[in-house]
């Protein structure tokens, strides 16, 4: 269940996802799908890479600091320290991997306008049946999710921050309809996963600064988040992974 007030009422918290924690939904995803080609955006610590398995992955991040062992079940791993902008503006990646992504997740800078070009740079070296996983825009309320990841604040989860990247999902819905989205209940703030990818597309990125003007401002966005999770029901993670065909949630 989803509770979000309105700015400057008392906050009402969600109760928290149940499902499979996130690095393991993924890593169990990996297998599932039979992942050729990984690409991890916001590798920080790798403990989300380290359980992926996959022919060759790609991990990008400014600053990444390993504490974990990134390169079991794969033949390669390709760490890249930039920026997502910077990896995408200077590597072709498809002849870098031999071929296109078909499990991406991306977990970079938690401001919308980051994502969204992550989203787009993603989809256009993606296979067509390949899976987009973005972490982080699923909020359970509405404090973590500021812009500003300093600013003060006091609800019980104060240590966590999604940002406004939830404003993908009805960015997707309004100007992608053609994408699968679905919402999965992998804790602590929820995947959210893209399939049925046009690498072809160019939507997003040709009306970028469009959708950029139209959702910076929200000037409430507790009916914009309770309309998300109304109109995008929660699914079950351990359906997905448990089911035989798994493509009763995704494309494949």
């Amino acid at each position: 269940m989803i509770n979000i007030l309105r700015s400057g009422k008392p906050a009402q918290l969600h109760r928290g996802f149940s499902g499979v924690m996130y690095r393991d939904f993924l890593a169990a995803l990996s297998r599932k799908r039979q992942s050729r080609n990984y690409l991890e955006v916001g590798v920080h610590f790798g403990d989300a890479l380290a359980g992926i398995a996959c022919d060759t992955a790609v991990g990008v991040d400014p600053d990444y600091r390993l504490q974990e062992d990134v390169t079991g079940n794969k033949r390669r791993t390709l760490l890249h320290r930039c920026t997502s902008d910077r990896f995408f503006a200077e590597t072709d990646v498809r002849a870098l991997v031999g071929g296109g992504i078909d499990l991406a997740f991306l977990d970079g800078l938690h401001q919308f306008e980051f994502l969204l070009r992550d989203v787009y740079n993603t989809e256009a070296v993606s296979d067509r049946n390949g899976l987009i996983a973005l972490h982080d825009c699923m909020p359970l309320n509405v404090e973590m999710t500021t812009r500003d990841p300093a600013a003060a604040r006091t609800d019980p989860f104060h240590a966590m921050w999604t940002g406004d990247v939830w404003k993908l999902v009805p960015i997707l819905k309004a100007y992608r309809p053609d994408l699968d989205v679905v919402l999965v209940d992998c804790p602590p703030t929820g995947l959210v996963c893209i399939t049925g990818l046009d690498p072809d597309s160019r939507v997003l990125s040709e009306r970028y600064r469009e959708i950029v003007q139209a959702y910076r401002d929200v000037p409430d966005p507790s009916d914009r988040i309770a309309a998300m999770y109304a109109e995008t029901p929660v699914v079950s993670s351990a359906a997905i992974l448990n089911g035989e065909d798994h493509s009763l949630y995704f494309r494949v």
